[in-house]
C-alpha cells in the first residue's frame, strides 16, 4: 500500500483509494474541497480487465480475488506457508453458511484447499465435508521463501448449489481462512474470519465509515445490521447490549469450536482429553399412499418456516428491571413483524400461501414466560405458548425441568384445522421474559412447518376468533430445557 497527499480536482476531497490488480492499494488524501471535474479524469484504456473488481485480505493467508463479469471469470491468488495445508471458505464468517439460532441446516461453505492436492470441498459444520468435482483451473503453483503461491481461475457461477457463486453486484464477500498442521488435510492449527471488499480496478473510491467491527474468541462481530431495524426487531430501539460489540456482555458469540466455557477461576479438567457423547434416535413413520381419484395423498410435503423474534442477531440479553420492582412485574418484552414469504420464498405467481401445521417456539428456561404468534393483519392469535413446569418423577414431567410444547394443527380428531397464511400476510411475534435477573444468550425463535397452498388448491378457512386460537396445550411433545 502506498499513501499520497495531494491537492487535485481529479480525486474526491478527503480519503480515497485505488485498487490494483495484484491486490495492493494506493491511498490518497486530497486537500482540494472542490468537486471532482469529470473533464480532468482520463478514462481511456485498452486494459481488458478495466471492468474487473479486485479485493485483497490477509488473515491465515494472503488472498487476492479478481472478478470479471465480461469474461465470466474469477481469478484467485492464495499465498500461504509451503509446509502445511491452507484453505479459504466463501460466503460466511464461520463454519456454517447460515446459522439459525443454534442449528446449522445449511452445512459449511464451499472451500478451496491447498495441500497435497488442490481440491474444492463442500465443508460440513465443523467437519471436512466432501470433495467436489473440479471447477477450477490451475494457472500456477510456485514456492519461494517459505511460501506457496497458487493462482487458479474458474467461472463466476458455481456448478451447483454446493459451489459458491461470485456475485459481481455484491461489494462485500465474507470468507474464512485456515491453515493446517501438516500437508495432510485435517484439524486446523489456525483459523479466522475475514472479508473481501471489492473495488473497481484502477478507479478512485471514496472511503466511508462502515461502523465498528471486531472479534470475540475468533468469531467475527459486525455491528452493522446485526439487529434488524424496527419493525422486524425492536432490539435496536431498546439499545439491547447484544446489538453492538461495545456493549456485548456474553452469549452465543462466545461459544466457539474447541473452546471450554467455565468460570474465570476454573481450570479445564479435561484439557488433554476428547469428550465424546452418543445420541440415540427413534423414528416413527407411516407408509405413503399416493392419491387416487377420490382420495388425496396420505401425506404432504412440509416446508420449513423459521423466524427469530430477535432478528437477526440470533440471541439477545434479558436486561434486568429496576431495583425495587416486584418480581411479578419484572417483564421484558420484545416483538418482531415480518411477511410470511420472508420465511419460504415461494413464487406469488404460483402459490397463495401456506397451511400452518406446526409452530414450535424456542426460548430458554427458566425466565421464559410466554411466546405468542399473531396474524398482524387480522389481529388473530395463531399460537400461544407458556412453559410447563414438571410436577413429578414421570418421563417428560420431571421436577426441576420445563417443557416447551408446540402448537399443532391437522385433520385428526382433537386438532384444529391447519391455519392458512397468505404469502403477503404480516406475522407478529411477542416474547415475554421475567427480567428480575440479567440473562444473556436468550432466544425467541419460531421453528415451524407448513404445506404450500398453490393456486389450484383449496385453502383452509383462515378465520379463527381469538378464543379458538391454537394453544400449545393441545398436544404436548417433549422439548425440554433444564
Amino acid at each position: 500500500t502506498t499513501t499520497t497527499t495531494t491537492t487535485t480536482t481529479t480525486k474526491p476531497f478527503g480519503c480515497s483509494l485505488e485498487q490494483r490488480a495484484d491486490g495492493s492499494t494506493d491511498v490518497y488524501w486530497n486537500h482540494n474541497q472542490d468537486d471532482v471535474h469529470a473533464d480532468d479524469i482520463d478514462t481511456t484504456t485498452t486494459d481488458p480487465d478495466e471492468h474487473s473488481l479486485v479485493a485483497f485480505t490477509s488473515s491465515q493467508l494472503n488472498v487476492t480475488v479478481r472478478m470479471n463479469q465480461d469474461q465470466n471469470l474469477v481469478t484467485i491468488t492464495l499465498v500461504g506457508p509451503d509446509h502445511v495445508w491452507y484453505g479459504i471458505g466463501f460466503g460466511t464468517s464461520s463454519m456454517c453458511l447460515k446459522m439459525e439460532a443454534d442449528e446449522c441446516p445449511t452445512g459449511g461453505p464451499y472451500a478451496i484447499i491447498v495441500g497435497e492436492d488442490i481440491v474444492e470441498r463442500k465443508l460440513d459444520f465443523h467437519g471436512p465435508g466432501q470433495v467436489l468435482a473440479p471447477s477450477i483451473s490451475l494457472q500456477s503453483d510456485t514456492m519461494a521463501d517459505g511460501n506457496r503461491t497458487v493462482v487458479i481461475t474458474r467461472a463466476l457461477n458455481g456448478l451447483s448449489e454446493q459451489y459458491y457463486t461470485f456475485d459481481t453486484t455484491q461489494v462485500t464477500h465474507d470468507v474464512i481462512t485456515a491453515r493446517g498442521c501438516s500437508l495432510i488435510f485435517g484439524q486446523h492449527c489456525g483459523h479466522g474470519p475475514s472479508q473481501l471488499n471489492f473495488l473497481t480496478l484502477n478507479q478512485n473510491n471514496r472511503i466511508c465509515q462502515r461502523g465498528i467491527e471486531g472479534t470475540i474468541g475468533g468469531n467475527k462481530f459486525v455491528n452493522n445490521n446485526r439487529c434488524a431495524p424496527f419493525p422486524q426487531s425492536d432490539l435496536q430501539i431498546q439499545n439491547n447490549p447484544t446489538c453492538s460489540i461495545e456493549n456485548y456482555r456474553g452469549g452465543l458469540v462466545c461459544c466457539n469450536h474447541m473452546h471450554s466455557l467455565l468460570d474465570k477461576q476454573q481450570q479445564i479438567p479435561w484439557a488433554d482429553q476428547v469428550l465424546e457423547y452418543h445420541l440415540k434416535f427413534r423414528f416413527y413413520f407411516e407408509e405413503y399412499k399416493e392419491a387416487s381419484d377420490n382420495v388425496p395423498a396420505s401425506h404432504e410435503d412440509l416446508l420449513r418456516l423459521y423466524w427469530q423474534t430477535e432478528a437477526h442477531a440470533g440471541e439477545y440479553d434479558i436486561v434486568p428491571c429496576d431495583e425495587g420492582v416486584p418480581r411479578s412485574q419484572c417483564i421484558y418484552i420484545i416483538t418482531s413483524r415480518w411477511k410470511v414469504n420472508d420465511m419460504v420464498g415461494l413464487d406469488p405467481a404460483t402459490a397463495d400461501g401456506v397451511n400452518l401445521i406446526y409452530a414450535g417456539p424456542h426460548c430458554h428456561a427458566p425466565s421464559c414466560l410466554s411466546m405468542e404468534l399473531y396474524n398482524a393483519d387480522t389481529g388473530h392469535l395463531i399460537c400461544h405458548m407458556e412453559p410447563v413446569y414438571g410436577q413429578s418423577d414421570n418421563v417428560y414431567d420431571e421436577n426441576g425441568f420445563l417443557s416447551i410444547p408446540p402448537c399443532v394443527w391437522g385433520h385428526e380428531e382433537g386438532l384444529q384445522k391447519p391455519v392458512f397464511l397468505p404469502l403477503n400476510a404480516t406475522v407478529m411475534s411477542i416474547k415475554r421474559n421475567n427480567n428480575t435477573f440479567f440473562h444473556s444468550g436468550e432466544m425467541a425463535s419460531w421453528q415451524m412447518r407448513g404445506a404450500a397452498v398453490y393456486k389450484d388448491s383449496v385453502k383452509t378457512v383462515s378465520f379463527n376468533p381469538p378464543a379458538a386460537a391454537a394453544r400449545s396445550s393441545l398436544r404436548r411433545e417433549p422439548a425440554r430445557e433444564g
